[in-house]
């Protein structure tokens, strides 16, 4: 029982120290509810802001030239699941409709006051991506 107990203790401190600290002030246990409803942003530039709400994510990328709308499903706590519903823009190329009923499942990897850190599937599952929001009034 000792040897179980002792196991247990090891494995737990070694997931612990596993975790990544993307910045010095993240919170120790996540704080998942900051995407319950609120505003975020990628850059200073604000070249990508996020928009939860209820149970949509928006994204408007630059100049409002492109806003995608998706649909977002809670998978637990940290996890969801977004699916492309809409896709408006004002560039002339009209070659992003195959990305609607795309879905991306995103986890919750570190919270803080002020940002979330995101990371999810990317270049058509090749690779993990990370994104560093910053929420913004």
């Amino acid at each position: 029982m000792k040897t179980l107990s002792s196991l247990l203790l090891l494995f737990s401190i070694k997931s612990f120290s596993q975790r990544r600290n993307y910045f010095p002030d993240s919170d120790r246990i996540l704080n998942c509810n900051l995407i319950d409803h609120g505003n975020f942003a990628r850059d200073d530039k604000k070249t990508l802001k996020i928009k939860f709400r209820k149970n949509k994510m928006i994204e408007i990328w630059g100049d409002r030239k492109i806003i995608i709308e998706s649909s977002l499903k809670m998978i637990d706590k940290c996890t969801f699941e977004t699916e492309i519903k809409k896709i408006k823009t004002k560039l002339t190329s009209q070659d992003n409709i195959h990305y609607v009923g795309r879905k991306t499942k995103y986890e919750i990897v570190e919270t803080g006051k002020k940002y979330v850190v995101l990371e999810y599937s990317c270049n058509e599952d090749r690779n993990a991506c990370t994104e560093i929001l910053e929420k913004v009034k």
